[in-house]
């Protein structure tokens, strides 16, 4: 809608801004390459909500096409450079329950064999070939959770699932969490390093497996390259880029504490 001014001047309404602007932000989500000055143009809550809806429906990036891992990319690199947070490993904000939005290799040589896009483990992708025979619903995943404690040194990785549409299950993968020392033996401002120590694994309301893992002990780390109150973005050593949410409901349903 326009608006007339008393000196004959047209101007747009509130409503009539408002609405262009929300298309200017559509506009870069759709986009296969969105020019920095689209990116720039937009403040930084509309870019995080770029980045919401273009992640939406790539199953946290499972299902992503090439052409939107191009898309997306760009969108997560432009709130990096805007990280206000220098050092999050020291940071309040770093701890806490996260859900997983969004994750895919970065070299796009990996994508097809890569299963960095998901928290499952083994365990469920193992189960892939299984599921795509049964037409790709055998085995859906609900949610992908991470748990960051580095005041108690401790980190869990939570995959909720189900089997045929009919039975739940868990997958959690629990492990220590410290600041990655540096080579000058301080701690790092940005990374963590993960290792896990076991996995629990539970489906319907059976008992639940407890398997070590120190025979394996496997670990990496996880840098944090934006940080706020409510969306997290990161790289990982095996070649991966993430973005990951606060969780609403902050109650953690892995691991009893021991």
């Amino acid at each position: 809608m326009l608006l007339q001014s008393s000196a004959g001047q047209v101007r747009p309404s509130p409503a009539h801004r408002a609405c262009k602007a929300t298309r200017r932000t559509l506009s870069v989500c759709r986009a296969v390459t969105p020019s920095s000055t689209e990116l720039n143009s937009l403040s930084t809550d509309s870019l995080k909500t770029a980045i919401v809806r273009a992640v939406s429906g790539t199953q946290r990036g499972k299902a992503a096409t090439p052409e939107q891992r191009a898309a997306i990319l760009p969108l997560l690199e432009a709130l990096e450079a805007r990280n206000t947070i220098k050092e999050p490993t020291n940071s309040p904000l770093l701890s806490g329950v996260w859900a997983l939005l969004y994750q895919a290799p970065l070299d796009e040589k990996r994508a097809e064999v890569d299963r960095s896009g998901t928290t499952e483990g083994p365990f469920l992708a193992s189960l892939q070939p299984v599921n795509n025979a049964a037409g790709g619903g055998f085995v859906r995943t609900k949610a992908n959770l991470q748990l960051i404690d580095l005041e108690c040194n401790k980190a869990e990785n939570l995959a909720e699932f189900t089997i045929a549409g009919r039975w739940d299950g868990a997958l959690n993968i629990i492990g220590t969490a410290a600041r990655q020392p540096t080579p000058q033996g301080a701690p790092s401002t940005t990374r963590v390093d993960v290792v896990f120590q076991r996995f629990e694994l539970r489906l319907g309301s059976g008992s639940v497996l407890r398997v070590p893992l120190d025979w394996v002990k496997p670990k990496g780390w996880i840098e944090t390259t934006y940080l706020d109150s409510d969306l997290r973005i990161g790289r990982g050593d095996k070649g991966s880029i993430f973005v990951a949410s606060r969780a609403k409901d902050t109650r953690w349903r892995g691991a009893r504490a021991e």
